[in-house]
């Protein structure tokens, strides 16, 4: 120790530049602010620059590139102060799996969490907890919807000041059926875009309103809007789910959308997409070789024979993928909530991550690896695909 401090002492230039290094450090322990990442990080690099005759050094140019777009990456990601835990949030989906989850976490977290749920025959599970309560909803009836809305906005008002608000509406409800778009019958086709599309506009239409009047009173918090995608935009088309893909991904543009429009009115509420991966357990997971076999039963008999090998195999890649913990969505959902500035997107798992680059690729690129992944277990599957 004592010939590191006298090397420290001979440099006159070292202890500035570990007191450097450690406000460093200290500030990425810090919830910055756009304006505080600026104020702090430019005049660190500065200094170091001067500090240690970096200027000599024959990657000079390219550091002093690259570390001004490592400041604007991080102005532009910084989620500015964290948001209080406060008032409610309302969460669809709560049955199980992710919904179920986000539920449970939210509550567990402190806030009033309104657990719409598809059948009483769920409320069972949140017995005993005095801060969520469970309410019935179909998504994809508007009028549920609004039953449902008027129901929250009764329970806060009834709440004598308990629940200060509304301020987040967790859009967890999907359904999915696996079938080849030849021969799905147009009543599936059509149910999973009211549940995975319709159902996201009627809920945020019917509780935008009370949103913007809790985040309106003094004092208050940001609201926020989340919607649940699967396969990120942009990612690749995966086959056999194209009814269930294409109203997820009309959910993404409805966000994106919704966000910039609130931007510009200047609320303060905030539009976010939730992108998971395969996440286990959920009941999607656990029930899909019964949807499977629903499905084929309301299809001819050919579609079995030309099909079902292709979907099986499909089928047999998902199962074996280990996926991310479904709490993980809760844990994102926190976030969520939680963060000033939040981001438009937000995701669960590795592989949902790896699905948005997938998806800038060249198509015969993304297709290759599309058929070496997903339709890995399928022998007769041609070699290359795409072009």
């Amino acid at each position: 120790m004592s010939d590191l401090m006298a090397s420290l002492a001979d440099d006159p230039r070292a202890l500035p530049t570990l007191a450097l290094v450690v406000y460093y450090l200290y500030t990425k322990l810090l919830p910055m602010a756009r304006l505080r990442t600026i104020l702090l990080e430019i005049p660190f690099w500065i200094a170091l620059f001067q500090l240690t005759d970096i200027g000599n050094l024959k990657f000079a140019t390219a550091l002093k590139i690259l570390l001004p777009l490592h400041v604007i990456w991080r102005y532009c990601r910084s989620t500015g102060k964290d948001m209080p835990v406060d008032g409610a949030v309302f969460v669809t989906g709560a049955d199980s799996g992710m919904g179920q989850n986000t539920t449970h976490h939210l509550a567990k977290v402190g806030y009033h969490v309104f657990a719409g749920c598809y059948s009483k025959d769920s409320f069972a599970q949140y017995a005993g907890m005095d801060n969520v309560t469970p309410l019935v909803i179909n998504v994809k009836d508007e009028k549920s919807v609004k039953q449902a809305a008027d129901l929250v906005r009764k329970e806060i008002e009834s709440s004598d000041g308990k629940i200060s608000g509304l301020f987040g509406v967790l859009q967890c409800a999907g359904i999915s059926y696996v079938a080849p778009f030849e021969y799905i019958p147009m009543s599936m086709f059509r149910d999973q875009v009211e549940v995975n599309y319709f159902g996201y506009v009627y809920v945020a239409q019917a509780f935008l309103p009370l949103v913007k009047e809790s985040c309106a009173k003094d004092g208050a918090r940001r609201g926020r809007f989340c919607f649940t995608s699967s396969g990120p935009l942009p990612g690749p088309g995966v086959p056999f789910i194209t009814s269930y893909l294409g109203a997820k991904w009309a959910g993404d543009a409805l966000c994106q959308g919704m966000r910039v429009e609130l931007k510009l009115r200047q609320l303060p509420i905030d539009c976010c997409m939730l992108s998971p991966g395969v996440v286990k357990p959920t009941r999607l997971a656990e029930d899909g070789q019964k949807l499977l076999e629903k499905s084929f039963e309301s299809m001819p008999a050919k579609a079995k024979t030309e099909y079902y090998d292709m979907i099986d195999a499909f089928r047999r890649f998902q199962i074996e993928e280990p996926g991310t913990h479904v709490s993980m969505v809760g844990t994102q959902m926190e976030k969520i909530m939680k963060h000033g500035r939040p981001y438009m997107r937000y995701f669960v798992g590795p592989d949902a991550v790896a699905s948005t680059v997938v998806g800038c690729l060249p198509t015969g690129l993304r297709e290759f690896l599309l058929r070496n992944t997903l339709m890995k277990h399928f022998k007769d599957c041609p070699k290359f695909i795409g072009g």
